[in-house]
């Protein structure tokens, strides 16, 4: 059996309409075709249910309803050939399509909860910038001398009480009997 192929804008000459309208007809039956090069191909016995679909457009029926009305009317012989029928999907491609049901979801809720935590985000950072420009109003400049009306008084740094030394007004013999074999009464005693 050999099959013959008519090329699509060729068979829209024929038909009187445009390629594009074709295009979508021939999406709507659900026909078969075959792309070489750069041209789209279709079978011959397409035309018969196409030339059946453009009556019933004429006569003012929307696409969709004349597209199963053609393919009602077509000779029963000659549409298994051109029109595909619907495939039920199999019991991995409903899995898969639940799986990506799944993932979808969990995408959405992601997507809202990063949109949530965005948002306090920049309510956060909105109120730490003001907190930080209310903390820059507070800071004043140091005032400079000429502000100054008292005279700068000078800073003494702290000093440890200068204490009385043990061995003073001892004679010599004591001082050197004291810092030969007893020094540690030469230690500064602490003030209690």
């Amino acid at each position: 059996m050999t099959t013959e192929y008519v090329k699509l804008t060729e068979a829209a000459r024929k038909l009187t309409v445009h390629a594009d309208t074709l295009r979508y007809w021939v999406k709507l039956l659900g026909v078969e075709t075959i792309k070489r090069g750069h041209a789209c191909y279709i079978l011959a016995e397409t035309l018969g249910v196409l030339m059946i679909m453009a009556r019933l457009i004429a006569e003012g029926i929307p696409a969709g309803e004349a597209a199963a009305k053609a393919k009602a009317e077509a000779p029963a012989e000659a549409t298994p050939l051109i029109v595909r029928e619907p495939v039920r999907p199999g019991i991995e491609m409903e899995a898969l399509q639940e799986r990506l049901q799944g993932l979808e979801k969990v995408i959405l809720s992601m997507a809202e909860t990063f949109k949530t935590e965005v948002t306090g985000l920049r309510g956060e950072i909105a109120r730490l910038t003001e907190s930080n420009r209310s903390l820059q109003q507070r800071l004043e400049a140091p005032p400079t001398l000429a502000e100054v009306k008292e005279p700068i008084k000078p800073v003494i740094p702290w000093e440890p009480r200068k204490r009385k030394n043990p061995v003073a007004g001892m004679p010599w013999y004591k001082k050197l009997w004291v810092e030969c074999f007893e020094p540690w009464k030469m230690r500064h005693q602490e003030l209690l």
